[in-house]
């Protein structure tokens, strides 16, 4: 197993001003120290131009250059994340060998204390704290970053129940610009027989209860299915009050996170919803190929569930837990109405319904099957010359009408379109067919329309299906007219009067004036060329299909070194 490193405990809290304490940390004056340890200080301080509150983080560390590098790189990463559900970064500066990180305060509470004064959430409350939490994440990983310490003490709720991910310290980029510093690592194991709140000096890596198991082999290869594995178990503590796999990595709690035994969480709280434990399930699988690959997935999971509640009374008992200072008793969420939800359902099932069978009326489903008795079933094929080019081919549309003798009505609901039935098709010649048309017995007129050509077809309907097939253009072809022009590319001088415009027929090269219009015909590939004196001679070799009749050439020349 690779060395690993614990992420250290918070320290106490100081919010007295102290005779260390600094009146002013370069713009920012200082409010008070917030927390102190071996690697820096916390200070919570006002923005001068802001007029805010802010937090400033102080590294005092200066013979680690790579922890400095940490410091400096959770910076960047946090300049990058423009998010509501991510801490904001104010400023970045050094002064006198320290280096600082200034951010936004955030006024509340962890979410870890928060579960310290609660033990559980419930369920609501706990899928509202991380659908937010799923928010930060997508917006991270969207821009290729990896968090690597997701857990409770790492969310931040403040006063008005926002929820922001907070502490990129040991983030990581999908791209693999970790940082590793070996000298600055514990072993994992040792640490864990701490609790994983305890102080470890240097670089951090993870928290062991929070870690995924590819992530305690080797913490710098990890990506965000990682971050996925870490968000599980927090759900699963935020819901039942209790970690998964316990807090330390013993041998025996190491073997159950490899085979991802753990106690089903209905079983601590029966009202817990099966979906939303299978969903943890899937995130706290040892295999991260078996995880949801990314938090897509479980953000659809989660809103469909609190589609059902009052989302803001959740969020209004959220801001209740983290202002209350004793326990909050967390109330029971009743779901929204299902009257109107019901008869929605009842109105788009009697709309499918109508527009599915419309739709099976239209495609002539109740022609043959119910009504075939008084409906005879007309099938149209027609062939047409292949294009040469690539997806040039036409369209074709078919039109029916009564052949009354007087008004001719069209057929409502006949119209068709022709599509290509490749298999039936060769390289000179292609096979189109329709949709069948089901029409009552008496006489009719088709009018088939393919691109310049128009063709009429009378039939007569019985009882038996009418087969119709159209070959009549399938060799057509037409006299090609060809304007040619040309100019100067330089300055953009007509050259058409000095130019000499000549046509490839039969291998050889002829005035275009002089090619008879009998040889001019469309579905061939003709070839021109353009000379000019002084100028260099413009080549054209160009597919033109059988329909296309009209051919303009306007030549660019370029004159001649």
């Amino acid at each position: 197993m690779d060395e690993t490193v614990v992420t250290p405990p918070r320290a106490k809290a100081d919010k007295t001003r102290t005779e260390q304490t600094p009146e002013y940390i370069g713009k920012y004056r200082i409010m008070g120290l917030v927390a102190k340890g071996g690697m820096g200080a916390v200070y919570k301080a006002v923005h001068p131009s802001l007029k805010r509150l802010v937090i400033l983080k102080k590294l005092t560390m200066r013979r680690n250059p790579t922890v400095r590098e940490r410091f400096k790189r959770e910076a960047q990463i946090l300049l990058d994340l423009q998010s509501p559900y991510i801490v904001h970064l104010h400023d970045y500066f050094i002064e006198e060998n320290s280096h600082y990180i200034v951010e936004e305060f955030v006024d509340g509470m962890a979410l870890s204390d928060v579960i310290e004064k609660q033990v559980a959430l419930g369920t609501e409350l706990s899928l509202l704290v991380f659908l937010d939490a799923c928010y930060a994440l997508k917006y991270a990983h969207a821009k290729g970053i990896v968090h690597r310490d997701i857990k409770p003490a790492n969310i931040l709720i403040s006063r008005r129940a926002e929820v922001k991910l907070a502490d990129f310290g040991i983030a990581s980029s999908e791209k693999g610009d970790d940082l590793h510093d070996k000298d600055a690592t514990v072993d994992a194991k040792s640490a864990a027989k701490k609790d994983d709140s305890l102080t470890q000096t240097g670089v951090t890596l993870g928290t062991p209860a929070y870690m995924s198991p590819e992530q305690i082999s080797d913490s710098r290869s990890v990506d965000k299915r990682a971050d996925i594995y870490s968000m599980g178990v927090m759900l699963y503590e935020m819901m039942t009050g209790t970690k998964p796999f316990g807090s330390t990595l013993s041998a025996e709690n190491l073997e159950k996170i490899k085979k991802g035994k753990y106690i089903d969480p209905r079983k601590i709280d029966k009202s817990i919803p099966r979906s939303i434990c299978k969903m943890i399930r899937k995130m706290l699988k040892a295999n991260p190929d078996r995880r949801y690959q990314s938090v897509d997935p479980i953000i659809q999971i989660v809103k469909e569930y609190l589609s059902r509640f009052d989302t803001h009374a959740i969020r209004l008992s959220l801001a209740q837990c983290v202002l209350t200072k004793r326990q909050f008793a967390i109330p029971v969420f009743p779901q929204k109405k299902q009257t109107f939800r019901n008869l929605m359902l009842i109105v788009m099932g009697i709309v499918f319904l109508a527009a599915g069978g419309w739709y099976l009326w239209t495609q002539g489903f109740f022609h043959a099957t119910i009504l075939s008795h008084w409906f005879t079933p007309v099938k149209i094929t027609m062939e047409l010359p292949a294009t040469a080019s690539v997806n040039s081919d036409l369209p074709a549309r078919a039109f029916f009408f009564v052949d009354d003798g007087k008004d001719i009505p069209e057929v409502a609901n006949s119209r068709r379109i022709f599509t290509e039935e490749k298999e039936k098709s060769t390289e000179k010649v292609k096979r189109y067919v329709s949709k069948k048309v089901y029409v009552k017995p008496g006489a009719y007129r088709m009018k088939v329309a393919a691109g310049p050509y128009v063709v009429w077809h009378s039939f007569v309907a019985k009882d038996d299906e009418v087969a119709i097939n159209l070959d009549e253009l399938k060799n057509v072809r037409r006299g090609l007219k060809i304007l040619a022009e040309s100019y100067d590319v330089a300055n953009g001088e007509k050259l058409t009067a000095r130019s000499e415009f000549s046509i490839l027929v039969k291998n050889k090269w002829i005035p275009l004036e002089a090619v008879l219009p009998s040889e001019l015909v469309t579905g061939s590939i003709w070839k021109i060329r353009v000379h000019a004196d002084g100028y260099k001679d413009a080549l054209f070799s160009l597919i033109i299909d059988w329909y296309q009749d009209d051919l303009r050439i306007n030549a660019g020349l370029e004159k001649a070194d």
